[in-house]
């Protein structure tokens, strides 16, 4: 090629013909005037060009080799796209050889030994059909060879008769197509056929049976058909949505578990690593509650367990209860804080029961830091998980009444039962049902904690018991000194948080306004406590938790909680009627004074001869406690002086006895100079003197400053005024 025209340079370089030229026109490129087609035209002579033009065109040339023009680019493009289609077909078949041999391998030996057998039989039946004229069809030739075969007049070894004792032309040319398309892997008994994976359903269709699935685990084909006839124009048979279902269930078994019955997915198949307790290193660190039916049918119905356990030495305690309530949480909270001392961390769920205004301001008061775990997630509190199992699964099983774990254990325990009633009645004799209360399985469960559980060895624990580990804990234990304060401060708020606004009568708890005479301004916001064993008080705290005073309800003071109103009424009246003396004679010949002393020397002589090291202790207080504790103060205080009030309303109702007159005789030289324990009994002593002549004035300073106490006010309305009945003596008077 000696000249080439401007389409072509235009061509080769990627550019317009008008850009080339303008550039040969810029550049003075040399050229030859040649003829065409509608005209005459410029041909560049390529050894002129310039060497970036020159060296395009020359590759250019040496890949096509000859003129360059549409046609032999349209070709060109054919055919690099049939060379990479080509390329790409054999990169597959690569792989998949590749995959196929990987496949064969992982086959066992006995598959892999049926498959080499298969394919000696083909090549031997290859081997018989070079041997035949060239006219001989590949079909008839096979036929001519399966004859020989299944005769015996091919002779094979003994290995491969044993393997391949009749062959088929159908046989073999299926071993074919298999060996080509899927190599000695596709030879192998039971092996995936290549369309394993693939099905006619549509990405609907399937959605829709994965769908069911999940909403009805259970689903059999039948159902499943009528309802993709319900929802589909057009389905496949059943055959087809059978192997898809089955296929389905067996790749996502674990997922299937876990969307049906989750607690069994997380007991058999959630990795269970690593160390719950690893970071818990002192006693009473961490603590972890939890609730649970109790498997027992008790008397009053089935109850719940609460459960609490020190993670660092595995104590264990039990509650039951009729329902799992803040009250009861808060109850086993007290057994747990008397007996072990008082924890850093309480891990709880985010239950109703747990998260209660009541339990949080409980921890808070108690300076414990309460951490909740996500919802279903029992795995993040294993240790009560754990011992609720361990208790269930061993001694409950045991238990009278004793129900089962499920459905189907209860309805075999229902079946035995029947069963034995029927023998029974053959037999003339009833069945007797035992029936348990909640408070003997309670004590069950104290004596098991304490007997079982705490003196079994644990794993985890090196082979230790929770109680020796325990014991020969050396460090520091928190307690609490004054119980009387925690109860208060484990005392149940009213409806709502416990929020009151003091009113012009008091402030209202349940239709009933308490009163006391340090009541804050009305409009003041306060906490309320209800006394546990008072119905008729109640306990105020400001917003910061600071005590305020002791409120009462005049109609309900001294009320137990467990008695109704009508009932403590009646008592009450009783006690009046009969008399304070009859009640202290009785008490005198009872001689309670030290019933308390025999009860602990009783139980203290039945206690084992075990004494535990004295172990670090500090006093445990903060503020909740102190200011709980100025509660305590102020209630006694106030219950000292309400029965002063009763003493004195008790003996204005007792006659007294006439006392014979005595004549009274000349004072000696010493005067006798009376000592009482109260000034009650003073005010008593001077009211009753006959020959007063009237009152000296130390006497008559000293009612003065009687009658402005809560019980002078109270003689002072019941006696009158002493001062004006009785007046200064003369003596005084003149000085």
């Amino acid at each position: 090629m000696k000249t080439v025209n401007a389409a072509t340079i235009g061509r080769t370089l990627g550019v317009h013909v008008r850009t080339v030229q303008i550039r040969a026109s810029r550049e003075k490129w040399p050229f030859t005037t040649g003829t065409t087609r509608g005209g005459a035209e410029k041909r560049f002579k390529v050894k002129a060009l310039p060497e970036p033009v020159r060296i395009a065109l020359a590759r250019q040339r040496a890949t096509a080799g000859i003129d360059m023009d549409d046609d032999f680019n349209a070709g060109l493009k054919a055919g690099k796209q049939l060379a990479k289609q080509k390329a790409r077909e054999q990169e597959e078949d690569r792989i998949t050889r590749e995959r196929n041999l990987a496949t064969f391998n992982r086959l066992t030996p006995e598959k892999q030994a049926i498959a080499y057998g298969r394919q000696d039989v083909l090549r031997a039946r290859d081997g018989f059909l070079a041997t035949l004229p060239k006219n001989r069809t590949k079909k008839k030739g096979t036929a001519m060879f399966c004859q020989l075969y299944n005769s015996g007049e091919i002779r094979m070894p003994e290995r491969i008769r044993r393997i391949v004792p009749q062959v088929s032309v159908s046989t073999l040319l299926r071993w074919q197509r298999l060996l080509e398309s899927q190599g000695p892997a596709g030879l192998a008994p039971g092996y995936c056929n290549p369309k394993k994976g693939k099905t006619s359903l549509t990405k609907k269709q399937q959605d829709f049976i994965v769908g069911m699935i999940k909403k009805q685990p259970h689903c059999s084909v039948a159902n499943m058909e009528m309802a993709m006839e319900a929802r589909f124009a057009k389905i496949p048979h059943n055959s087809t949505i059978r192997r898809f279902m089955g296929r389905w269930k067996r790749e996502n078994a674990g997922l299937l578990l876990y969307c049906t019955n989750p607690d069994v997915w997380r007991n058999k198949q959630q990795f269970a690593v690593g160390d719950a307790s690893e970071q818990v290193e002192r006693l009473n660190q961490v603590w972890e509650f939890d609730s649970t039916p109790a498997d027992v049918m008790l008397a009053d119905g089935r109850h719940s367990l609460i459960g609490v356990i020190d993670v660092y030495t595995r104590r264990l305690k039990l509650l039951v209860s009729k329902t799992s309530r803040s009250t009861a949480v808060a109850a086993l909270i007290r057994r747990a804080l008397l007996d072990w001392g008082v924890p850093e961390i309480a891990k709880t769920d985010n239950g109703a029961d747990y998260v209660s205004h009541h339990i949080v301001q409980v921890f808070e008061g108690l300076g414990v830091e309460q951490k909740l775990c996500p919802p279903f997630t029992p795995e993040n509190k294993p240790h009560i998980e754990r011992a609720f199992k361990t208790f269930a699964h061993s001694f409950m099983e045991m238990m009278p009444g004793y129900i089962g774990h499920n459905v189907a254990q209860r309805k075999d325990i229902e079946a035995r039962k029947s069963f034995a009633q029927r023998l029974m009645k053959r037999g003339g004799d009833e069945v007797v049902e035992i029936n348990m209360t909640a408070e003997e399985l309670q004590s069950y469960c104290d004596r098991w904690c304490e007997a079982i559980y705490h003196r079994n060895q644990h794993r985890k624990l090196d082979g230790k018991t929770p109680a020796d580990v325990a014991r020969i804990w050396s460090g520091t234990e928190k307690r609490i000194k004054d119980e009387r304060a925690l109860d208060i401060l484990l005392a149940e708020a009213p409806k709502g948080d416990g929020s009151r606004v003091v009113g012009k009568s008091g402030v209202a708890v349940d239709r009933v306004n308490y009163i006391a005479e340090a009541l804050p301004d009305p409009g003041t916001m306060v906490r309320v406590k209800l006394d546990p064993a008072d119905l008729g008080t109640i306990f105020l705290f400001d917003e910061e938790g600071a005590f305020l005073c002791v409120a009462q309800d005049p109609m309900r003071t001294g009320l137990d909680r467990s008695e109704t109103a009508a009932k403590l009424k009646n008592r009450q009246k009783e006690i009046i009627r009969k008399g304070a003396k009859a009640l202290k004679k009785l008490a005198r010949e009872q001689a309670l004074d030290d019933i308390h002393e025999e009860v602990l020397a009783f139980r203290e002589a039945k206690i084992a001869n075990i004494i535990d090291l004295p172990k670090r202790s500090e006093e445990y207080s903060t503020t909740a406690l102190e200011e709980a504790g100025k509660a305590v103060a102020a209630l006694d205080q106030e219950r000292r002086e309400r029965n002063e009030i009763d003493e004195i309303m008790i003996d204005s109702l007792v006659v007294d006895k006439p006392q014979p007159k005595t004549e009274s005789k000349p004072a000696g030289k010493n005067k006798v100079v009376p000592i009482f324990s109260s000034e009650m009994e003073w005010h008593d002593w001077l009211r009753n003197q006959e020959n007063n002549n009237g009152l000296s004035r130390a006497n008559h300073e000293r009612l003065t400053e009687f009658y402005q106490t809560r019980s002078g006010r109270m003689c002072l309305e019941l006696y009158g005024d002493l001062r004006v009945k009785f007046g200064l003596r003369e003596d005084v008077k003149e000085n």
